[in-house]
């Protein structure tokens, strides 16, 4: 059964119905910005700056409690790094599942592959007894993340960088599951919902779906002028508003981040 959300009619003018994409160069060129409840999917080439702007796409930050990135590749310490670096707000929630990744299941695999080299000693099975070895590492990170998306009060702000890891580890239906019910939540709750994921990590039958589920779609993509590289993104789909179907060709400085340089409409 669907549950029913309350809007206050001061938290609807406090946040309209458009947010900013974190990029006020970006939020003219879509006409004002990311209407509220959209999931946006973006897909990455290696090198496009995807992962710089899933950062700075937080950084609106309307309300820091209700603003979360969750990054599965990066650790805290780099994160932080590029807030400060580029003066982003840094009391939003940030989880990072690949070091949490790291300290539940490998860690515990590399302990049990050094066991069964050197064989166990009596303190080894007295630790693992301790720890509860064999339950620990079954750990559910995409239910989990699910979760945490569908906790999130109304106008919620988030992101995932990148499905690339639960792609890898789950089958991709299950997490096609898991986007339907995230872009539910977000559309009931006003939220904007944010998720990048490598071209290289899906099918083209996964991507069409993911694209199908979808509110907004980006391609990012990099290529080589000579010497240089050219970052530029696609927006091939917006829904209801064909109109900001475009081609953007952007760099990144160290004060704006991310910005459009060059803007083609292909609608």
């Amino acid at each position: 059964m669907n549950k029913q959300i309350k809007f206050s009619l001061e938290d609807e003018e406090f946040f309209g119905s458009v947010g900013s994409f974190g990029v006020p160069k970006f939020d003219l060129a879509m006409r004002g910005g990311i209407p509220r409840g959209f999931l946006v999917v973006a897909f990455a080439e290696v090198g496009c700056g995807s992962d710089l702007f899933a950062k700075q796409f937080t950084s609106p930050a309307e309300e820091p409690d209700n603003t979360i990135l969750i990054s599965t590749n990066e650790s805290q310490l780099e994160i932080a790094r590029v807030f400060k670096k580029y003066g982003w707000p840094t009391d939003i929630g940030v989880r990072t599942l690949g070091e949490e990744y790291n300290a539940k299941v490998l860690e515990k695999e590399l302990l049990a592959s050094r066991y069964r080299l050197e064989g166990f000693k009596l303190n080894d099975i007295q630790r693992l007894a301790q720890t509860r070895f064999v339950d620990d590492d079954t750990q559910d990170f995409l239910t989990d993340m699910t979760n945490e998306i569908m906790a999130m009060g109304p106008y919620f702000r988030a992101v995932i960088d990148s499905l690339d890891f639960f792609m890898t580890r789950d089958d991709p239906y299950r997490v096609m599951s898991m986007l339907r019910m995230m872009q539910a939540h977000t559309q009931l709750s006003r939220g904007i919902l944010f998720i990048t994921v490598s071209n290289n990590s899906i099918s083209p039958a996964v991507k069409q779906e993911m694209s199908s589920i979808a509110d907004m779609v980006c391609d990012f993509k990099v290529r080589t002028i000579g010497s240089d590289f050219e970052t530029s993104m696609i927006i091939s789909k917006f829904r209801n508003a064909p109109e900001n179907l475009s081609i953007m060709v952007y760099r990144v400085t160290p004060e704006e981040g991310i910005t459009p340089e060059t803007v083609e409409r292909i609608a």
